[in-house]
This record gives C-alpha cells, sequence and structure tokens, in this order.
C-alpha cells in the first residue's frame, strides 16, 4: 500500500494511474520527434524582416580571403588583403570601408604603414585598367585609390584624396621600397568624383586621371619588369578620420596594349 494525499491507495489503482499518465504522455513525445510543419504567415515575415535589419551582409568579408562576388567588368577572381570594415561588390561597384588610422605609405624616414585594406586581382600582360572614384568625406588624407603591386615593397597608387575642407587633390605613390608621393590635380571639395587609370605596357607602368572619364591626363611613367607578376586593384585608406567607405564603380578592363599613349587608350 502506498499513501497520498493523506489517503491509503491500493497499488492497483496506482499502476493503474501510472499507465494513464504514460498513455498521455506518448503522443507529446511522438510530436517532439515529428513536429507539424508550421505555415508561414505576417507574424514571421515582420521577425525575418526584422531579423535582415542586424544580420551582417553576406558580402561583408573582413579580412584576407577570396571575395564570393566578381564585377562584371573583370574576367578575374577578387581577394581582399589586409582588414576592412566591410566590403560590398555589385554589379560594376565596389565598396571599400577602410578603418580608421588605415594607410598605405613609406616615407624614406619611416615608418612604413601598410594597413589600408585592399582589394585586386592578377592579370596576365599588358592591361588598361580604370575605374570612377568617389570623393573623400571628412578625414584627413582619406581616400580611394587605384594600385599595382609586384610585392610589399614594390608597389604604386594613384589617389582621390582629401586635403582639407575646400580642397580634394590627385596624388601618386611609387615605392621601391621607399614611397614618394606625388600631387598633379587640385580640385575642389565640390567635385563628386574622379576617373583614375593604371596601364601597363611592356616594361612600363602609366598612371592618368580624369575629371569626366573621356579626356584623361597622364600623370607618370614609371619602369616595372615586364616578366614582374602584379596585383591590381582597389585601396580604401583613413589615415586621419573615422571609417572610410571608399567608392568605385564605372569599372573598365582591357587586356591590350596601348594605342594613344597621352590618352592611355
Amino acid at each position: 500500500m502506498h499513501m497520498a494525499s493523506g489517503r491509503f491507495v491500493s497499488k492497483a489503482a496506482l499502476l493503474s494511474t501510472t499507465l494513464a499518465l504514460l498513455a498521455g504522455a506518448a503522443p507529446v513525445a511522438q510530436a517532439l520527434r515529428h513536429p507539424v510543419p508550421h505555415t508561414r504567415g505576417a507574424a514571421d515575415s515582420d521577425v525575418d524582416a526584422a531579423a535582415s535589419d542586424t544580420a551582417p551582409p553576406r558580402s561583408k568579408p573582413v579580412s584576407d580571403g577570396v571575395l564570393p562576388g566578381r564585377l562584371s567588368a573583370l574576367p578575374f577572381a577578387l581577394k581582399l588583403t589586409g582588414r576592412a570594415e566591410t566590403v560590398t561588390v555589385a554589379g560594376d561597384s565596389l565598396t571599400v570601408v577602410a578603418p580608421p588610422g588605415s594607410d598605405l605609405y613609406a616615407p624614406a624616414g619611416g615608418p612604413a604603414k601598410d594597413t589600408a585594406p585592399r582589394v585586386t586581382f592578377t592579370p596576365q600582360g599588358d592591361f588598361i585598367f580604370s575605374a570612377r572614384v568617389t570623393r573623400p568625406d571628412k578625414g584627413k588624407y582619406e581616400g580611394g585609390a587605384l594600385i599595382i603591386s609586384a610585392s610589399p615593397d614594390h608597389w604604386a597608387k594613384i589617389l582621390f584624396e582629401r586635403l582639407n575642407d575646400a580642397t580634394h587633390a590627385v596624388s601618386s605613390s611609387v615605392a621601391d621600397p621607399v614611397s614618394d608621393n606625388s600631387y598633379h590635380m587640385r580640385l575642389p571639395a565640390s567635385v563628386a568624383a574622379v576617373w583614375l587609370k593604371i596601364v601597363r605596357v611592356g616594361g612600363s607602368v602609366m598612371l592618368y586621371a580624369s575629371e569626366d572619364g573621356k579626356r584623361w591626363e597622364i600623370l607618370r611613367d614609371f619602369p616595372l619588369a615586364a616578366s614582374a607578376a602584379v596585383d591590381v586593384g582597389f585601396v580604401g585608406q583613413s589615415p586621419g578620420g573615422g571609417p572610410f567607405a571608399a567608392r568605385f564603380s564605372d569599372v573598365h578592363y582591357q587586356a591590350t596594349s596601348l594605342k594613344d599613349y597621352w590618352q592611355g587608350t
């Protein structure tokens, strides 16, 4: 005999109660093993929308690696070198958000800085590569650049950077391994964008700039061994400000030699 709630209960009654409880639990266990499919409704859509607002976009790698997307104008995979806040690839447009303090510069007095994130591809032979670069924002010397690099100590960039509230500039640097710094065009801060171009022909590299993407001005011509393998692409930098979104669009690439040296075409 067992006691329950102050009363004596027979073993038979207790066994009967236990069997009933087990019978009732069976459908619950079955449901847990095989849940009933849920029909999505408006409430689910609201939850999904809220989640999409907070979840990080899938096109946001933040460290070294091959990017999942490609630019429509480039027949190459893209890789990210360095740390970026975000990277977004869409159609013929690319945005690289450079972290605060990022820079690519190797002055004679040192120390060199190589913290600006770059998105590059690996072409072969002669080529003409250009892109529209949106103006800088608020940070000193922040900007977007095109780069050609044979090694960490041998590279060249052409940059659209902020000088001050009133003036932006197109500048270039060639490192071998110390980098110089040349200013070519000073522009009002109201200029929305410039077009930059890198051309490689044999053992020479040429840098160009344009205010409309049609009429080009040659800025530099320097040697680079024709046998040297190179990475070419895009850089964002923000040495004196917060995160900066370097935006590139109207990207063009041709695997061809020059016909017009002065225009880079």
